[in-house]
């Protein structure tokens, strides 16, 4: 039985350049600050979340961009 060539797609290759994940990091970055103002204006314990979980990806993101960057 011949095995599957298994090809990358155009999504899949552009995720792997440093630029956009910096990209992604700065998005991530820009919507966490939203989200924090917001939850603090308001109290809101969701809000808070949400910003966190963006503050995360966006630390998680640069880490890759960095990495990409760096050794690739």
């Amino acid at each position: 039985m011949a095995r599957r060539v298994s090809r990358k797609t155009h999504q899949q290759v552009l995720m792997q350049a440093w630029w956009v994940r910096a990209l992604l990091a700065l998005a991530f970055i820009m919507l966490a600050y939203g989200f924090a103002s917001l939850a603090i204006d308001s109290g809101s314990l969701l809000e808070y979340a949400v910003a966190l979980a963006s503050i995360w990806y966006a630390v998680h993101n640069s880490v890759r961009a960095f990495r990409l960057a760096i050794f690739s």
